[in-house]
Protein backbone atom coordinates (compact mmCIF):
# COMPACT_ATOMS: atom_id res chain seq x y z
CA UNK A 1 0.00 0.00 0.00
CA UNK A 2 2.63 2.54 1.08
CA UNK A 3 4.64 1.87 -2.25
CA UNK A 4 1.27 2.04 -3.86
CA UNK A 5 0.62 5.38 -2.61
CA UNK A 6 4.22 6.68 -3.57
CA UNK A 7 3.12 5.60 -6.95
CA UNK A 8 0.15 7.56 -7.13
CA UNK A 9 2.29 10.97 -5.47
CA UNK A 10 4.96 10.36 -8.46
CA UNK A 11 1.92 10.16 -11.22
CA UNK A 12 0.27 12.84 -10.18
CA UNK A 13 3.35 15.07 -9.50
CA UNK A 14 4.52 14.11 -12.99
CA UNK A 15 1.38 15.40 -14.34
CA UNK A 16 1.58 18.39 -12.80
CA UNK A 17 4.86 19.35 -13.99
CA UNK A 18 4.31 18.34 -17.45
CA UNK A 19 1.02 20.42 -16.92
CA UNK A 20 3.28 23.25 -16.13
CA UNK A 21 5.33 23.29 -18.50
CA UNK A 22 2.65 23.01 -21.27
CA UNK A 23 0.37 25.86 -20.14
CA UNK A 24 0.18 28.31 -22.52
CA UNK A 25 2.00 31.60 -21.56
CA UNK A 26 -0.33 34.39 -20.83
CA UNK A 27 -1.14 36.66 -23.57
CA UNK A 28 1.00 40.12 -24.47
CA UNK A 29 -0.69 43.03 -25.72
CA UNK A 30 1.96 44.39 -28.73
CA UNK A 31 0.99 48.11 -28.70
CA UNK A 32 2.57 50.14 -32.06
CA UNK A 33 3.78 53.51 -31.50
CA UNK A 34 5.66 55.95 -33.55
CA UNK A 35 7.14 59.28 -31.96
CA UNK A 36 4.79 62.14 -31.58
CA UNK A 37 4.45 63.30 -28.48
CA UNK A 38 1.00 63.23 -28.21
CA UNK A 39 2.05 59.29 -27.84
CA UNK A 40 4.87 60.15 -25.55
CA UNK A 41 3.21 59.44 -22.16
CA UNK A 42 2.69 55.65 -23.29
CA UNK A 43 6.46 55.72 -23.47
CA UNK A 44 7.20 57.56 -20.58
CA UNK A 45 4.22 55.18 -18.58
CA UNK A 46 6.61 52.79 -19.67
CA UNK A 47 9.83 54.04 -18.48
CA UNK A 48 8.54 55.18 -15.23
CA UNK A 49 7.58 51.02 -14.33
CA UNK A 50 4.03 51.89 -14.66
CA UNK A 51 3.27 49.34 -17.45
CA UNK A 52 3.54 46.17 -16.51
CA UNK A 53 5.94 44.53 -18.86
CA UNK A 54 4.57 40.77 -18.59
CA UNK A 55 1.23 42.07 -20.09
CA UNK A 56 1.86 45.04 -22.66
CA UNK A 57 4.72 45.51 -24.98
CA UNK A 58 5.40 48.69 -27.05
CA UNK A 59 6.40 48.10 -30.29
CA UNK A 60 8.25 51.48 -31.77
CA UNK A 61 8.42 51.86 -35.13
CA UNK A 62 9.04 54.67 -37.80
CA UNK A 63 5.57 55.61 -38.45
CA UNK A 64 1.92 54.83 -38.36
CA UNK A 65 2.44 53.49 -41.89
CA UNK A 66 4.31 50.55 -40.10
CA UNK A 67 1.75 50.33 -37.64
CA UNK A 68 -1.21 49.98 -39.92
CA UNK A 69 0.58 47.13 -41.94
CA UNK A 70 1.01 44.97 -38.86
CA UNK A 71 -2.05 45.84 -37.17
CA UNK A 72 -3.70 44.22 -40.15
CA UNK A 73 -1.40 41.97 -40.39
CA UNK A 74 -2.04 40.88 -36.80
CA UNK A 75 0.88 41.57 -35.65
CA UNK A 76 0.08 44.34 -33.42
CA UNK A 77 -3.11 44.32 -31.26
CA UNK A 78 -3.42 47.58 -30.68
CA UNK A 79 -1.63 50.72 -32.19
CA UNK A 80 -1.72 54.56 -31.34
CA UNK A 81 -2.83 56.06 -34.33
CA UNK A 82 -4.83 59.10 -35.63
CA UNK A 83 -8.74 58.60 -35.64
CA UNK A 84 -8.80 58.95 -40.09
CA UNK A 85 -5.72 56.32 -40.13
CA UNK A 86 -8.27 54.34 -37.42
CA UNK A 87 -11.14 54.41 -40.08
CA UNK A 88 -8.59 54.21 -43.00
CA UNK A 89 -7.70 50.00 -41.45
CA UNK A 90 -11.52 49.48 -40.30
CA UNK A 91 -12.53 50.65 -44.35
CA UNK A 92 -10.06 48.22 -45.23
CA UNK A 93 -11.74 45.26 -43.35
CA UNK A 94 -9.69 45.08 -39.85
CA UNK A 95 -12.24 46.32 -37.17
CA UNK A 96 -11.24 48.48 -34.26
CA UNK A 97 -12.38 49.56 -31.15
CA UNK A 98 -11.55 52.94 -30.19
CA UNK A 99 -10.57 52.64 -25.97
CA UNK A 100 -8.46 56.20 -25.56
CA UNK A 101 -8.21 59.67 -26.64
CA UNK A 102 -4.54 60.87 -26.27
CA UNK A 103 -4.69 64.59 -28.38
CA UNK A 104 -6.02 66.68 -30.32
CA UNK A 105 -4.05 68.26 -33.18
CA UNK A 106 -4.22 72.63 -32.66
CA UNK A 107 -1.59 73.48 -34.69
CA UNK A 108 1.18 70.64 -34.42
CA UNK A 109 0.41 69.16 -37.62
CA UNK A 110 1.87 71.19 -40.13
CA UNK A 111 2.45 71.88 -43.90
CA UNK A 112 5.79 72.99 -44.53
CA UNK A 113 7.90 74.75 -47.56
CA UNK A 114 10.69 75.54 -48.56
CA UNK A 115 11.30 79.64 -48.61
CA UNK A 116 10.14 80.32 -52.08
CA UNK A 117 7.23 78.82 -51.90
CA UNK A 118 5.48 82.22 -49.76
CA UNK A 119 1.50 81.25 -49.33
CA UNK A 120 -0.13 78.13 -49.74
CA UNK A 121 -2.01 78.76 -53.30
CA UNK A 122 1.86 78.50 -54.72
CA UNK A 123 2.38 74.65 -53.66
CA UNK A 124 0.52 74.19 -57.15
CA UNK A 125 2.91 72.15 -59.39
CA UNK A 126 5.09 71.57 -56.95
CA UNK A 127 6.52 68.40 -55.21
CA UNK A 128 4.38 67.81 -52.20
CA UNK A 129 5.93 65.02 -49.68
CA UNK A 130 2.83 63.51 -48.00
CA UNK A 131 2.29 59.86 -45.59
CA UNK A 132 -0.40 58.69 -47.81
CA UNK A 133 -1.70 56.02 -45.45
CA UNK A 134 -1.46 58.46 -42.52
CA UNK A 135 -2.82 61.86 -41.31
CA UNK A 136 -1.00 63.44 -43.48
CA UNK A 137 -3.44 62.51 -46.09
CA UNK A 138 -6.35 64.43 -44.52
CA UNK A 139 -4.32 67.52 -43.49
CA UNK A 140 -3.53 67.79 -47.19
CA UNK A 141 -6.63 67.59 -48.82
CA UNK A 142 -7.63 70.47 -45.99
CA UNK A 143 -5.12 72.57 -46.93
CA UNK A 144 -6.01 72.15 -50.37
CA UNK A 145 -9.32 72.86 -49.96
CA UNK A 146 -8.00 75.71 -48.43
CA UNK A 147 -5.81 76.65 -51.35
CA UNK A 148 -8.72 75.82 -53.52
CA UNK A 149 -6.67 73.54 -55.46
CA UNK A 150 -7.09 69.59 -56.55
CA UNK A 151 -5.42 67.09 -55.84
CA UNK A 152 -3.84 67.20 -59.34
CA UNK A 153 -2.85 70.79 -59.49
CA UNK A 154 0.13 69.39 -57.50
CA UNK A 155 2.64 66.81 -57.44
CA UNK A 156 2.02 64.22 -54.72
CA UNK A 157 5.22 62.67 -53.64
CA UNK A 158 4.56 59.56 -51.02
CA UNK A 159 6.74 59.63 -48.26
CA UNK A 160 6.82 57.94 -44.71
CA UNK A 161 7.65 60.43 -41.76
CA UNK A 162 11.04 58.36 -41.24
CA UNK A 163 12.05 59.56 -44.98
CA UNK A 164 10.30 63.31 -44.96
CA UNK A 165 13.09 64.74 -43.85
CA UNK A 166 16.29 63.32 -46.26
CA UNK A 167 13.80 63.92 -49.04
CA UNK A 168 13.37 67.91 -47.81
CA UNK A 169 16.92 68.34 -47.48
CA UNK A 170 17.99 67.06 -50.54
CA UNK A 171 15.28 68.59 -52.82
CA UNK A 172 13.22 65.62 -53.65
CA UNK A 173 10.40 67.35 -52.59
CA UNK A 174 9.32 71.38 -51.91
CA UNK A 175 6.69 70.99 -49.48
CA UNK A 176 6.26 68.08 -46.71
CA UNK A 177 2.89 67.64 -44.70
CA UNK A 178 5.02 66.62 -41.24
CA UNK A 179 4.47 66.53 -37.49
CA UNK A 180 6.72 66.96 -35.01
CA UNK A 181 9.91 66.26 -34.22
CA UNK A 182 10.49 66.16 -38.10
CA UNK A 183 8.95 70.05 -38.10
CA UNK A 184 11.22 71.35 -35.65
CA UNK A 185 13.98 69.77 -37.34
CA UNK A 186 13.20 71.18 -41.36
CA UNK A 187 12.66 74.74 -39.57
CA UNK A 188 16.19 74.50 -38.93
CA UNK A 189 16.52 73.99 -42.69
CA UNK A 190 14.58 77.05 -43.55
CA UNK A 191 11.06 75.52 -44.04
CA UNK A 192 8.33 77.68 -42.58
CA UNK A 193 4.64 76.73 -42.37
CA UNK A 194 2.13 77.22 -44.81
CA UNK A 195 -0.92 75.81 -43.15
CA UNK A 196 -1.90 73.81 -40.15
CA UNK A 197 -4.35 72.08 -37.88
CA UNK A 198 -5.22 74.78 -35.96
CA UNK A 199 -6.87 76.49 -39.11
CA UNK A 200 -9.23 73.13 -38.72
CA UNK A 201 -9.98 72.82 -35.43
CA UNK A 202 -11.13 69.20 -33.94
CA UNK A 203 -10.38 67.08 -37.20
CA UNK A 204 -7.33 65.52 -36.22
CA UNK A 205 -7.38 63.43 -33.33
CA UNK A 206 -5.07 60.75 -31.88
CA UNK A 207 -6.38 57.30 -29.91
CA UNK A 208 -5.65 54.19 -28.60
CA UNK A 209 -7.26 51.75 -31.21
CA UNK A 210 -7.53 48.20 -30.32
CA UNK A 211 -8.35 45.33 -32.75
CA UNK A 212 -11.90 43.99 -31.88
CA UNK A 213 -11.45 40.63 -32.12
CA UNK A 214 -8.90 41.25 -29.59
CA UNK A 215 -11.13 43.30 -27.01
CA UNK A 216 -12.50 40.58 -25.33
CA UNK A 217 -9.10 38.41 -24.91
CA UNK A 218 -6.91 40.87 -23.66
CA UNK A 219 -9.48 43.33 -21.49
CA UNK A 220 -6.87 42.79 -18.83
CA UNK A 221 -4.36 44.07 -20.47
CA UNK A 222 -5.77 47.04 -22.37
CA UNK A 223 -6.79 48.25 -18.74
CA UNK A 224 -3.17 47.96 -17.46
CA UNK A 225 -2.26 50.29 -20.50
CA UNK A 226 -4.84 52.93 -20.10
CA UNK A 227 -4.20 52.57 -16.31
CA UNK A 228 -0.58 52.75 -16.74
CA UNK A 229 -0.95 56.11 -19.28
CA UNK A 230 -3.35 57.98 -16.95
CA UNK A 231 -0.80 57.35 -14.42
CA UNK A 232 2.05 59.03 -16.45
CA UNK A 233 -0.10 62.03 -17.52
CA UNK A 234 -0.75 62.53 -13.71
CA UNK A 235 2.85 62.34 -13.23
CA UNK A 236 3.33 64.95 -16.20
CA UNK A 237 1.07 67.44 -14.10
CA UNK A 238 2.74 67.07 -10.78
CA UNK A 239 6.51 66.96 -12.21
CA UNK A 240 6.11 69.28 -15.90
CA UNK A 241 9.63 69.90 -15.76
CA UNK A 242 11.13 66.58 -15.09
CA UNK A 243 8.74 64.80 -17.49
CA UNK A 244 10.02 66.62 -20.49
CA UNK A 245 13.62 66.25 -19.27
CA UNK A 246 12.33 62.83 -19.47
CA UNK A 247 10.71 62.41 -22.84
CA UNK A 248 12.48 65.08 -24.86
CA UNK A 249 15.73 62.58 -25.75
CA UNK A 250 13.83 59.67 -27.41
CA UNK A 251 11.84 62.57 -29.89
CA UNK A 252 15.18 63.84 -30.53
CA UNK A 253 14.13 67.61 -29.28
CA UNK A 254 14.72 69.63 -26.68
CA UNK A 255 12.77 69.79 -23.50
CA UNK A 256 12.02 73.72 -24.63
CA UNK A 257 10.89 72.79 -28.13
CA UNK A 258 8.67 69.80 -26.60
CA UNK A 259 7.15 72.28 -24.54
CA UNK A 260 6.40 74.59 -27.30
CA UNK A 261 5.16 71.52 -29.12
CA UNK A 262 2.68 70.42 -26.62
CA UNK A 263 0.99 74.10 -26.90
CA UNK A 264 -0.14 73.15 -30.04
CA UNK A 265 -2.05 69.49 -29.04
CA UNK A 266 -4.84 69.39 -26.48
CA UNK A 267 -4.02 66.39 -24.06
CA UNK A 268 -7.66 65.78 -22.51
CA UNK A 269 -7.68 64.55 -19.00
CA UNK A 270 -8.52 61.11 -18.02
CA UNK A 271 -12.37 62.72 -16.78
CA UNK A 272 -12.47 64.73 -20.06
CA UNK A 273 -12.00 61.12 -21.38
CA UNK A 274 -15.18 59.47 -20.10
CA UNK A 275 -16.94 62.18 -20.96
CA UNK A 276 -16.16 62.20 -24.17
CA UNK A 277 -16.87 58.79 -24.83
CA UNK A 278 -20.23 59.60 -22.59
CA UNK A 279 -23.85 59.97 -23.68
CA UNK A 280 -25.42 58.56 -27.07
CA UNK A 281 -24.34 59.36 -29.50
CA UNK A 282 -21.29 60.18 -27.33
CA UNK A 283 -19.37 63.55 -28.76
CA UNK A 284 -16.62 60.86 -29.65
CA UNK A 285 -19.24 59.16 -31.77
CA UNK A 286 -19.90 62.91 -33.58
CA UNK A 287 -16.85 63.00 -33.81
CA UNK A 288 -16.36 60.21 -35.65
CA UNK A 289 -18.88 61.07 -38.19
CA UNK A 290 -17.79 64.44 -38.74
CA UNK A 291 -14.15 62.86 -40.08
CA UNK A 292 -16.07 59.82 -42.07
CA UNK A 293 -17.71 62.60 -44.05
CA UNK A 294 -14.96 64.61 -44.68
CA UNK A 295 -12.98 61.36 -45.67
CA UNK A 296 -16.30 59.86 -47.95
CA UNK A 297 -16.62 63.72 -49.60
CA UNK A 298 -12.39 63.59 -50.16
CA UNK A 299 -12.49 60.10 -51.66
CA UNK A 300 -10.22 58.82 -48.90
CA UNK A 301 -12.79 55.91 -47.86
CA UNK A 302 -14.09 53.97 -50.36
CA UNK A 303 -17.47 51.93 -49.07
CA UNK A 304 -20.14 52.50 -46.57
CA UNK A 305 -19.38 51.67 -42.50
CA UNK A 306 -20.83 50.66 -39.40
CA UNK A 307 -19.83 52.46 -36.21
CA UNK A 308 -21.07 50.06 -33.84
CA UNK A 309 -18.87 49.07 -31.88
CA UNK A 310 -16.53 51.96 -32.79
CA UNK A 311 -16.04 53.23 -28.75
CA UNK A 312 -15.49 51.33 -25.62
CA UNK A 313 -15.37 53.65 -23.00
CA UNK A 314 -15.24 50.79 -19.78
CA UNK A 315 -11.43 51.19 -19.85
CA UNK A 316 -11.38 54.71 -19.07
CA UNK A 317 -14.24 53.87 -16.42
CA UNK A 318 -11.97 51.76 -14.79
CA UNK A 319 -8.95 53.91 -13.47
CA UNK A 320 -8.60 54.43 -10.46
CA UNK A 321 -5.47 56.56 -9.54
Amino acid sequence: MKHFAYAKFFAFMSLFLFTACTVEPPELLKVGVNQWPGYEPVVLARDLGYLPQKQVKLVELPSNTESIALLRAGRLDAAALTLDEALHVINLGTELTIVLVFDFSNGADVLLANPTLKNLADIRDHRVGVETTGVGALLFHAALNQAKLEGDDVQVVYLPADEQETAYTSGQVDAVVTFEPIKSRLEQHGAHVLFDSSEVPDLIVDVLAVRTDQLEKQRENIFQLVQAYAKARSYMTQYAKKSLQLMAPRLQMTSHDLQQTYQGLVLPSLSENIAYFSGSPSKFERHVHKVYDFMKHENMLHREMSFAHIQDKSFVMRVNL
